[in-house]
């Protein structure tokens, strides 16, 4: 059980953005930009871990990016989730709970079957859960929730903001304290929009593979000097 402090920094969520324009701007293969953001990805994890963050939400495939991207790089991403099973040694010594939201279904089986790999041997980790967003948009998230609920038969007495969020992908994660995009861009175009209404938002332009734990630990610092009224 994930133990929760108010008023406290439990939630980060991550818009891991600018990995092709790194590879780039350094006259490197655009895939090599993704290779960089997974080896970075693995740094922050353990950054996050280290700050005793309990939720950790990052955004690895929208939605958009499964119907738009070519199918070389598509490969390659799909390449780098199923590398993730590789990863189990450290999530398992650290106490990390792996958890994947977005519709898989779309995805090759062999990258479902080792996602869904992941997630069954690391269910009993109670450190830190971290959450993944493949093929994740938010549209297609509440979208998909208002047809279980259709399925299911509520009532529109029996639905309400706490019973729609039980069936968003998120059921059982608090919403994000803080979310952080990377890349320069300052919108979230579709991340997490029913769970991030009172979400501090954070905008660097520092590209993904560069975003360093002293990046973060900025982040944290501004995180710190907002004040948050939750409409209060």
């Amino acid at each position: 059980m994930i133990e929760i402090k108010n008023n406290e920094l439990n939630h980060i969520a991550m818009i891991m953005d600018g990995n092709r324009r790194w590879a780039t701007e350094r006259g490197l293969p655009k895939m090599i930009g993704h290779t960089e953001g997974g080896k970075n990805l693995k740094k922050i994890i353990k950054a996050c871990k280290k700050r005793e963050v309990k939720f950790l939400t990052i955004w690895a495939l929208s939605t958009e990016n499964l119907k738009e991207r070519g199918p070389e790089e598509l490969k390659h991403l799909f390449s780098l989730f199923e590398k993730l099973v590789t990863y189990l040694g450290d999530f398992n010594k650290n106490n990390i709970q792996v958890n994947i939201i977005g519709d898989i279904s779309k995805l090759p089986l062999s990258t479902q079957k080792k996602l869904l790999e992941l997630e069954s041997l690391t269910k009993n980790n109670t450190g830190m859960i971290f959450t993944m967003g493949v093929n994740y948009g938010g549209h297609d998230e509440i979208v998909r929730a208002v047809k279980k609920i259709i399925a299911d038969k509520l009532s529109p007495e029996q639905l309400t903001e706490e019973k729609f969020s039980q069936y968003l992908d998120t059921a059982g994660l608090t919403d994000p304290d803080l979310i952080i995009r990377t890349g320069g861009a300052a919108r979230l175009s579709g991340y997490l929009p029913w769970q991030g209404i009172y979400s501090e938002l954070y905008f660097t332009p520092t590209y993904w593979p560069a975003f360093s734990e002293e990046d973060l630990e900025k982040a944290v610092e501004w995180f710190k000097q907002q004040k948050r009224n939750r409409g209060k």
